[in-house]
């Protein structure tokens, strides 16, 4: 890590500290008036099968011009051709892209940068989904501080890739380096005193953001979790204990339940809720969790210095 980096970090912290909170939130709503424009313009050209970068079809490729759309492996990419896609496009670059094309498909559920799964030895892992392709983007903390005394003593993060199960891209194949604003970004994001947060906007949330929303506001997230027009329906795995008291609860409150949750999508629990109103008899136990189709973090063995 070099010190320009420190010095210029330590210089976001002192100049957000001195913003307003309408100065914030304006350029909050800049940010998010820029990244809309750029999403709406990936998926008009997604559902083209054409890339929005190159202005090309995914199915071909141009080895003078290299593009992220070719991680898609829809067109003839190798391997070799990797360190020019990483050497144009920084970690931010290829993660957005990545996030998104996953998110096109099946939703934040194809993301899966849980940290509980995650190690704590690492700065981020995060596995991605799209159709036959599974991509795990990689960085420890080691990684980042670069290997003294080695020919990767340099901030660096790593990258596989697998092709219907079967190996693409080996972790230990390429040691990427962070650019400059990439470096900037992870040291900011993992400072709390920065007030710094990335995000990869709602196309781009992954697992982890779909969670913390969970915390946030569990009755808003359950009671629209199952709904049939949520584009991460089947992202989080709920589970509902209803006890009732001593009476019990009736077979016509059951039926007028569960009538109500294949009427309108809303979950069991939700619909309890509506239908026993607020019975101090009765209690509802709720468990939230990914759902088993989301994909597990492909883990990296580090090899371990003498």
């Amino acid at each position: 890590m070099s010190d320009d980096i420190q010095r210029v970090a330590q210089s976001f912290k002192e100049q957000t500290k001195n913003l307003s909170q309408e100065d914030a939130e304006a350029h909050f709503d800049i940010q998010r008036e820029q990244y809309d424009r750029e999403y709406n313009n990936f998926i008009e050209f997604y559902q083209k099968d054409e890339c929005y970068l190159c202005g090309k079809p995914i199915s071909t490729i141009s080895k003078k011009n290299p593009c992220l759309h070719w991680l898609l492996r829809r067109c003839k990419f190798q391997k070799k051709d990797f360190n020019t896609v990483y050497k144009k496009f920084d970690f931010y670059n290829v993660s957005a892209y990545l996030r998104w094309v996953a998110n096109a498909e099946a939703g934040s559920k194809n993301i899966n940068n849980l940290k509980e799964e995650s190690s704590d030895r690492k700065l981020f892992e995060t596995t991605i989904k799209w159709k036959n392709i599974e991509w795990t983007l990689d960085c420890s903390h080691n990684d980042f501080k670069g290997h003294d005394g080695t020919n990767t003593d340099y901030p660096h993060w790593h990258f596989q890739m697998r092709i219907d199960g079967h190996q693409f891209i080996n972790f230990n194949d390429f040691h990427i380096p962070f650019s400059k604003d990439d470096q900037l970004k992870l040291v900011l994001e993992n400072d709390e005193e920065s007030g710094f947060h990335h995000t990869f906007g709602p196309y781009g949330q992954g697992m982890q953001e779909r969670m913390d929303q969970l915390s946030a506001n569990p009755d808003e997230f359950i009671a629209n979790a199952m709904s049939s027009s949520d584009p991460d329906d089947g992202s989080v795995h709920i589970q509902s204990m209803i006890m009732g008291g001593k009476g019990g609860i009736s077979g016509d409150k059951i039926h007028e339940a569960m009538e109500m949750s294949k009427k309108t999508g809303k979950t069991l629990n939700y619909c309890f809720k509506k239908v026993l109103g607020d019975d101090p008899d009765v209690s509802i136990r709720t468990i939230a969790s990914p759902a088993e189709s989301v994909p597990e973090i492909a883990k990296r063995t580090e090899r371990k210095r003498r």
